[in-house]
């Protein structure tokens, strides 16, 4: 579990029991992520003008995904 869950709390144990209580929400969540929002492929047209821009755009979208992802994989250890 990632300790972002644990930021402003005291009590770290209960607040993980609350967070493993999500935890098939979070499930749900993660597949519809997965299904409706994939990571964008490269963008490899690099005689259109910008395509560095075009193609920092798609890095920054893929992280977020991936970094939402991981947080709300939430593994029982």
């Amino acid at each position: 579990m990632k300790s972002v869950w644990f930021d402003g709390h005291k009590d770290k144990e209960s607040r993980k029991q609350e967070v493993m209580g999500y935890r098939n929400a979070f499930d749900d969540l993660k597949e519809i992520l997965i299904k409706h929002y994939q990571k964008k492929e490269a963008c490899r047209d690099y005689e259109t003008p910008n395509w560095e821009l075009r193609q920092v755009a798609v890095n920054e979208y893929n992280q977020v995904l991936k970094d939402v992802l991981d947080i709300i994989t939430i593994s029982k250890e």
